[in-house]
């Protein structure tokens, strides 16, 4: 499963070719994966098409004062076509619609959006859907501070300048909205592109060839060195994808991913002690998936711990590091119940924390936020009472 399986109606219109035991107590707590880890997993939303469905992204919490968490469906909702939902405080278990998308017409034109939502400094909630919009090749949008109820749409993928945005958005050096393209572009094979929060201007500012990377289906990062990092999940020297470096003139530099160090990365990178860190999808030493490193300023992929089945497979989540300085994330296969895993990493060793088992989600294929208080929130696409998605809460 993965953010591109899930439109596979759209595959051939798009040329999209992507590689693809523990009791739950009435509470809905799971016991740790091992019992050495205090760990509890809380369904916090289930989803039940009315009020979504499918949600491949996380949450966010809001900016300043506001302490809700806001996320995206990429299914569900009135018209079937994704939502975009806020979760108020402190439990987080009141779901309130904020958008139902309403594809190639109507007032929120865009369909699937699997992308995160972004809060940029002004306030405003940015995103992206995947499809949908004028020419049903995805749009990024906008919904307006304070209440979040009132999308613009920024920008419409027309194939030329893009399709099928499945990273979410950032702000770059110059204050525009920085974002990927999993298709489209001059090869058909993805962009990087640019769009203005205020006009809608919409700017490629790099295509993939193939021999540079194709079908990039993550985030950028900014890291520290004033470059933009990504991956893509095909391209390169092997086929296997690519980290590429993009100056903020535009030039990009590949390292390719050879199936040892890591497969179709369909994460995006974070920074920490002077390297980017990320996940594959696919490679290392089982071909279960692989967490990454590179230097700062680039470099060739170095393997740095191997997903085995039993701790997790197929990761397409970022890594993020804790408050406790450990590094967490969520692996959409794999576990007791090959439904998906939390784990940890620690050094070179992967450890799974929480097993998915269906009633309290399967498929988790996002990013985990860590809250102020230590808690850990996420979704899975699958699973929960309807197997229709959960949102989560995750405790050490």
């Amino acid at each position: 499963m993965n953010k591109i399986n899930l439109y596979k109606q759209h595959q051939t219109k798009n040329q999209v070719l992507i590689f693809t035991s523990l009791t739950v107590l009435a509470s809905s707590l799971v016991l740790p994966f091992q019992q050495a880890f205090a760990a509890t997993l809380t369904t916090v939303v289930n989803f039940n098409g009315t009020n979504g469905a499918r949600p491949e992204a996380g949450v966010l919490k809001g900016n300043g004062t506001d302490n809700n968490l806001y996320g995206t469906t990429s299914a569900g909702g009135t018209s079937g076509k994704g939502t975009a939902f806020k979760l108020t405080p402190t439990a987080y278990t009141t779901l309130t619609t904020l958008i139902n998308f309403t594809g190639t017409s109507g007032t929120n034109k865009g369909t699937n959006p699997v992308a995160r939502l972004f809060q940029a400094a002004d306030g405003n909630l940015y995103g992206a859907t995947f499809v949908g919009g004028t020419s049903d090749l995805g749009s990024v949008f906008k919904l307006a501070k304070t209440a979040f109820t009132t999308l613009t749409t920024l920008a419409n993928f027309t194939g030329t300048n893009g399709a099928n945005p499945a990273g979410r958005l950032i702000t770059g050096t110059d204050g525009n909205l920085w974002g990927t393209s999993s298709t489209g572009g001059a090869n058909n094979k993805g962009t990087i592109f640019k769009v203005s929060p205020t006009t809608g201007a919409l700017t490629t500012v790099a295509t993939f060839s193939g021999t540079n990377g194709a079908n990039p289906l993550a985030r950028l990062q900014l890291a520290s060195d004033g470059n933009y990092y990504g991956t893509t999940s095909t391209g390169g020297a092997s086929g296997n994808g690519v980290v590429y470096k993009l100056t903020p003139a535009g030039v990009l530099t590949p390292y390719s991913f050879s199936g040892a160090n890591g497969a179709n990365s369909q994460s995006a990178l974070i920074e920490s002690g002077g390297f980017l860190y990320g996940t594959s999808k696919l490679g290392g030493a089982n071909n279960k998936g692989a967490v990454f490193r590179v230097p700062l300023g680039g470099g060739t992929p170095v393997l740095v711990a191997s997903f085995n089945g039993t701790n997790g497979a197929n990761p397409t989540a970022a890594l993020i590091k804790a408050s406790n300085g450990n590094f967490y994330g969520t692996a959409s296969a794999g576990g007791a119940n090959n439904k998906g895993v939390i784990y940890q990493l620690t050094g070179a060793t992967i450890t799974g924390l929480i097993s998915f088992n269906g009633t309290n989600g399967a498929t988790p294929e996002s990013t985990l936020i860590q809250l102020s208080n230590g808690d850990f929130y996420g979704t899975a696409s699958f699973g929960g009472t309807s197997n229709l998605g959960t949102v989560f809460k995750f405790v050490i």
